[in-house]
């Protein structure tokens, strides 16, 4: 059974085969929600269900040239929703669930120089959900994820590529994955991650180049909820990552430069929560991470191509995280992380490939 729900408000998509510029703008002012919802008794094969919601999207795809100039704006009453929830009551053999909203979220994939400028401003609520009840239910396996972005940019190709952003965040953008299970025969794995502002520049064979600035002040928040009786055979990992700024410019066979200027100030926090049963398996990993700014860039260690980097990075806002768990029943192991930082950075080489 494959169930799945998309929303667009406003959305451009263009695939280009010669030279293309792209400018032009996108206002959201009211909401965009995505909602799958399934009850079953028993299933007996694969269940998928997967929400997505976006609230001002623009994708170009192809192999040549982009320049792009483009302004992405939702609205203080703006609000972009994903929601999966399915329910089983008996049994069911592979649960994959997935939720992910974005209330402005641009992508351009190209084999050809892109030169893009965006400006992307969300003041509105976004919020992704992926939940599963099946506490009375056996289960084989299980594997939920949920996202959430306040503003997101994907630049990845060939060639030249350089990106100049401004990113202004002020609205409220949680993700959240629960799952309820009476029994999951070989484990579960459940993941949520939340951020105000992100980038995302990886190039090959060609000069890479994020600058300009990222600013959030909403609260950004990532939950994590496992409640299981068992996990005979399997193992049991929750996550949860929040960030309010996030940039990465990855670039392998070519020079690279990292020169973005992020302010935090919103609550940031991640929380994994973790409920074990009489029967717990292999064993139990549990991580939450939360950070106010974080910035990376990395290149091709056995190329000769240098990395640049000139960042400035200002967090104020409250940045917490926390894992709590609890086991009443046999485990075979049982690991937790949590960790919240301010400001992180890391410029580093890596081998190509």
């Amino acid at each position: 059974m494959v169930t799945s729900a998309f929303a667009q408000a406003n959305s451009t998509t263009g695939l280009i085969t010669n030279w293309t510029g792209v400018t032009g703008g996108q206002t959201l002012l009211g909401s965009a929600d995505a909602i799958s919802a399934v009850t079953i008794d028993n299933a007996w094969s694969y269940v998928t269900s997967n929400a997505a919601a976006q609230g001002n999207a623009l994708s170009v795809l192809g192999g040549a040239d982009v320049d792009m100039s483009v302004d992405q704006t939702a609205g203080a009453a703006s609000r972009t929703g994903a929601l999966s929830d399915l329910r089983i009551s008996s049994y069911g053999a592979h649960t994959v669930q997935g939720a992910s909203a974005a209330m402005n979220a641009v992508e351009v994939a190209s084999y050809g120089a892109r030169d893009v400028t965006l400006t992307q401003d969300s003041a509105g609520e976004t919020e992704a959900i992926a939940r599963l009840d099946a506490g009375a239910a056996d289960m084989e396996t299980v594997a939920q994820g949920a996202t959430a972005a306040g503003n997101s940019l994907k630049l990845s190709g060939e060639g030249f590529a350089r990106a100049d952003i401004d990113q202004i965040q002020s609205g409220a953008v949680s993700a959240e994955a629960t799952a309820a299970v009476g029994e999951a025969e070989w484990g579960v794995v459940s993941a949520s991650q939340a951020a105000g502002n992100t980038v995302d520049l990886t190039n090959d064979w060609g000069y890479g180049e994020t600058r300009g600035s990222q600013t959030n002040s909403g609260p950004v928040r990532a939950t994590t909820n496992l409640d299981l009786g068992a996990y005979s055979n399997g193992v049991a990992v929750g996550t949860a990552n929040a960030v309010g700024n996030s940039a990465l410019t990855s670039a392998i066979g070519g020079d690279a430069f990292s020169g973005l200027s992020q302010t935090n100030t919103g609550a940031v926090g991640a929380a994994v929560n973790f409920n074990g049963g009489a029967g717990g398996g292999i064993g139990t990993a549990l991580s939450a991470s939360a950070m106010g700014n974080a910035q990376s860039a990395y290149i091709c260690s056995q190329c000769p191509v240098a990395l640049e980097g000139a960042f400035s990075q200002v967090n104020s806002g409250a940045v917490t995280s926390r894992v709590n768990a609890n086991h009443s029943g046999f485990v075979g192991a049982i690991t937790s992380t949590s960790s919240a930082l301010g400001n992180v950075a890391t410029f580093s080489t890596q081998t190509g490939g």
